[in-house]
């Protein structure tokens, strides 16, 4: 690793940002910016979108690993390199260590998805699956560079990686001149990080404000248990900013907000409602700084880092329904009848009558309400309760 991004350097400049920036720019293209006129309506002042979603492999790390496994030495290359993650950061590194012939292993734990450990592989990545949490892939990850002597790809805490995701500041400053606030999600805090410098260095007029879930700064009382409740936006499910990270965020972020899982939720089904986009729940909690930063509320045109989009289908899917109960849209009724042929036929008819679309049923003789009927469960989509 070339001295200016060893971990023994300790800070980083503008200069150092421009650079990265020329590095990424041979190997990514600039993600479009956008104006929302929706969310513009909706909050009365300018709003503009900044899709990272829309890189390759779904997110900004590509910027911050490519430019990482660029500055390496021929004898690092030659060796290989390491990385723990269960999602974006090992989607990206492999990519990168694909492209410049770099031999890769990606420790993952047993619970990330089997989507992207099958797309890890696709990048012709080794992939151990190790543990349950990111913390035993980490551990397991850094046993392996010491007994291999593979260097270790941090997902934010290194001045490279820091560089490279600040080549998305360098690069919305030439879109959009006029801006004069950025809200950016914060998990480990490379990114943000790598924005206020190429930001606040040439405009120190603009705004930053982070956006942190919730989960990330409460104490989990389960943290060790089967059932720990696991975020809805992994990405910045990040308990702590790192050793090079926290300095740059304490001086240049002029505000921090919270967002809920509830909010992040929102925001992920009005990114689909309002820009038709699917965006991963880090990717939509800038959304959630517009209704809640007082200093956003003083500015004109704001820039949404849209930092992701891999989220899982599954997922998305439960939320799109649990959108609809809140819509008044999804109805649960329970209906006793006679248990005889016919009486789910009759039931249905009434139900198709009144515009009701039958999504599941469920059948009840053991605890139904009354001795010889049946308690019919109906799930139904309607237009309006």
């Amino acid at each position: 690793m070339e001295r200016l991004f060893s971990q023994k350097s300790t800070k980083l400049s503008y200069n150092d940002i421009e650079e990265a920036s020329k590095v990424v720019s041979k190997w990514i293209n600039p993600t479009q910016l956008t104006f929302s006129l929706p969310f513009t309506r909706t909050f009365k002042r300018n709003i503009y979108c900044k899709w990272e979603n829309k890189l390759d492999t779904g997110s900004f790390k590509e910027r911050g690993a490519s430019f990482f496994i660029t500055k390496l030495s021929q004898k690092e290359k030659e060796k290989g390199i390491c990385a723990a993650s269960a999602g974006n950061h090992a989607l990206a590194v492999s990519k990168y260590a694909q492209a410049f012939g770099v031999k890769c292993t990606i420790v993952m734990p047993h619970t990330a998805p089997l989507v992207k450990v099958e797309s890890v592989k696709n990048n012709g990545a080794e992939v151990e699956l190790f543990g349950l949490t990111f913390d035993d892939a980490y551990a397991r990850a850094l046993k392996i560079c010491r007994e291999k002597k593979y260097t270790f790809v941090p997902a934010f805490d290194h001045l490279a990686i820091i560089a490279g995701q600040g080549s998305l500041g360098i690069e919305l400053l030439s879109q959009l001149p006029e801006v004069d606030s950025i809200a950016v999600p914060i998990g480990g805090g490379g990114l943000i990080s790598g924005i206020c410098i190429a930001v606040k260095e040439k405009k120190p007029e603009v705004k930053i404000v982070g956006v942190k879930s919730e989960w990330s700064l409460k104490k989990d009382s389960s943290e060790d248990s089967p059932f720990k409740h696991i975020s809805i936006a992994d990405g910045i499910a990040v308990k702590r900013e790192g050793k090079f990270t926290k300095p740059i965020i304490d001086k240049y972020v002029d505000e921090i907000v919270t967002a809920s899982e509830e909010e992040i939720a929102q925001a992920i089904i009005d990114f689909l409602k309002f820009e038709r986009a699917v965006v991963e729940g880090a990717g939509a909690a800038a959304l959630c700084a517009l209704s809640k930063s007082l200093v956003l509320k003083k500015c004109k045109n704001t820039v949404l880092i849209v930092s992701g989009s891999n989220i899982d289908i599954n997922r998305l899917s439960r939320l799109i329904q649990r959108q609809m109960k809140n819509e008044d849209k999804l109805l649960r009724i329970v209906v006793p009848v006679v248990d005889r042929p016919g009486s789910l036929a009759a039931v249905t008819k009434v139900l198709s009558e009144i515009g009701a679309n039958v999504l599941e049923t469920f059948h009840d003789r053991s605890f139904s309400s009354i001795p010889g009927y049946v308690d019919i469960t109906f799930l139904l989509e309607v237009r309006n309760k």
